[in-house]
């Protein structure tokens, strides 16, 4: 359960008494220059439809500013050129805008494609995407105006993206204590169809359905180790966010994030361990003479038929089944409900299942037909081999009472009323926005709180630390700072500056506006 804290303002950072900012007719210095290639602002096709494909086309900077220096922006052209701009010598007639790297480009069309994205991690490392799936860490040296040194790709991969277009929200590089090896974190935000994204639990669990939406939006924290001037994958962590995210960082040291979003959310996929509840080894080895049957099973010489019985209005969306040479697992929802060794190996291409009415059904391919199976999955005891399928049949009577059991002792049991005896002032409303910790180390949200008001704007704050964010409180704007997690004190984000009547115009005395500008 998470721990609830408050956005709790500082009352000296307020001005009750401000009355306003008074109306000044000297002409404001405008600069215009045209840029070396000019920018191309790619937009969602036909099959990116969701309101989530808008948000994420929409809702793209491409001017990005440095952390580590004041003095310089960037900028990604339509040829997937890197331009540095000196912004002092925006003043003359002469700007200087730097070419410091060419993304190389592995496909001519970008139909599909977000819009290519930067990053900065450190002083003199960024991360890059093309927008079409490839991810490029790059020595940028130290970020000057005086420094003409051109970036050099230190390490390029396609395994974050699956040739899926992603954006890079925010990176983080941090140095072990020993100055051994750096570990280079990375999130990338990605709009994906339910079918594809690879989930160690199920998604419904997060109320994710073809009938509401086909598409799902994944945060992916993805870190990279350097050791030896070699850089390498490390570890890779998947977030369902079906709401969409408003904002998402990386809290130094690098082993937590904060998110902005709405519930439901939570981790489907960790490549170093499973998110799904385990199948514990006692409730493998039951003893024979029990009736706890969790699945049935007969053998003809080609192949090797299971079956295992849902409650009836689950579909495939409840269920995360993984079928591979030596092994078969099935997840129902976030509880494992068979994960083991198979007896002998099976060939994958041409083993199926099936999901009607509950019933779940593998047909497996033998590789030897020549073989016996005496069990279907090894130490499994929870299984009966039967003749047929009519005396499986016989067996879904106890297999279902065994899953309404179990449904019951892991939470699934109805609720103690019905929404139909709610009031409407029982009612919470579902579409509040939050902010979360999440722990990398426990895979959990561990910090929670309920924002108070609009959120406006996100800005850069000092290097090494999580972009600040702004908040709308009664006509001021307020400034939010995400803690890191070196401080000795309880998570939070610290109330740092107030922008007085932030887009916030009086029209007379008896009407108020709000206006909101970027």
């Amino acid at each position: 359960m998470e721990q609830l804290f408050e956005l709790r303002p500082r009352k000296d950072l307020l001005d009750p008494t401000f009355e306003g900012y008074k109306l000044s007719l000297d002409s404001l210095p405008v600069y215009k220059h045209e840029v070396p290639v000019a920018v191309e602002h790619l937009k969602p096709n036909e099959e990116q439809f969701s309101f989530q494909h808008v948000k994420t086309f929409g809702l793209h900077n491409h001017l990005i500013d440095d952390p580590w220096s004041d003095e310089v922006a960037f900028f990604i052209s339509k040829d997937l050129q890197i331009f540095k701009i000196n912004l002092h010598s925006l003043v003359s007639q002469s700007p200087e805008f730097k070419s410091v790297w060419q993304l190389p480009r592995h496909l001519e069309s970008r139909d599909g494609w977000f819009n290519a994205s930067l990053s900065f991690a450190g002083p003199e490392l960024a991360v890059v995407t093309d927008g079409g799936g490839v991810l490029h860490i790059v020595d940028t040296g130290v970020r000057t105006p005086a420094n003409s040194h051109l970036w050099q790709a230190k390490f390029s991969s396609e395994d974050l993206g699956n040739s899926e277009p992603f954006k890079i929200t925010h990176s983080m590089l941090n140095t072990t204590e020993s100055n051994q090896s750096e570990t280079l974190s990375v999130l990338a935000l990605k709009v994906e169809s339910i079918d594809k994204v690879e989930s160690q639990i199920a998604l419904s669990v997060f109320g994710c359905s073809e009938k509401e939406t086909p598409f799902i939006n994944c945060l992916e924290w993805v870190q990279y180790e350097h050791v030896d001037g070699h850089w390498s994958f490390k570890q890779l962590k998947r977030l369902a966010i079906p709401h969409g995210l408003d904002y998402a960082s990386i809290l130094s040291p690098g082993k937590a994030l904060c998110l902005i979003a709405r519930e439901p959310l939570g981790i489907i996929f960790d490549s170093k361990k499973n998110v799904a509840a385990p199948l514990e080894n006692n409730e493998r080895m039951q003893d024979e003479t029990e009736t706890k049957v969790a699945y049935t099973w007969t053998e003809s010489p080609e192949e090797v038929t299971v079956w295992m019985t849902f409650d009836k209005q689950t579909s495939k969306h409840d269920l995360v089944v993984k079928i591979e040479s030596q092994t078969l697992k099935v997840v129902y929802k976030q509880q494992t409900y068979l994960d083991g060794e198979l007896a002998h190996p099976i060939s994958v291409g041409s083993s199926t299942w099936t999901l009607l009415d509950g019933k779940l059904e593998f047909i497996l391919s033998k590789v030897d037909k020549s073989l016996s199976w005496n069990h279907l999955i090894q130490s499994d005891l929870r299984g009966r081999k039967v003749l047929d399928a009519e005396t499986a049949a016989d067996y879904e009577s106890v297999i279902n009472m065994t899953m309404k059991e179990t449904q019951a002792e892991g939470g699934g049991r109805p609720p103690v009323f019905s929404s139909e005896q709610l009031e409407e002032c029982d009612d919470m409303p579902m579409d509040e926005s939050c902010v979360f910790r999440f722990d990398g180390e426990t895979n959990k949200f561990t910090h929670k709180a309920i924002l108070s008001g609009q959120l406006l704007f996100f800005t850069q704050s000092a290097p090494g630390l999580a972009p600040a964010f702004c908040l709308r409180h009664d006509v001021d704007g307020l400034i939010w700072q995400p803690m890191g997690d070196e401080l000795e004190q309880s998570w939070g984000c610290l109330h740092t500056a107030a922008l007085q009547a932030l887009g916030y115009i009086q029209a007379s005395k008896e009407q108020r506006k709000f206006t909101v500008a970027p």
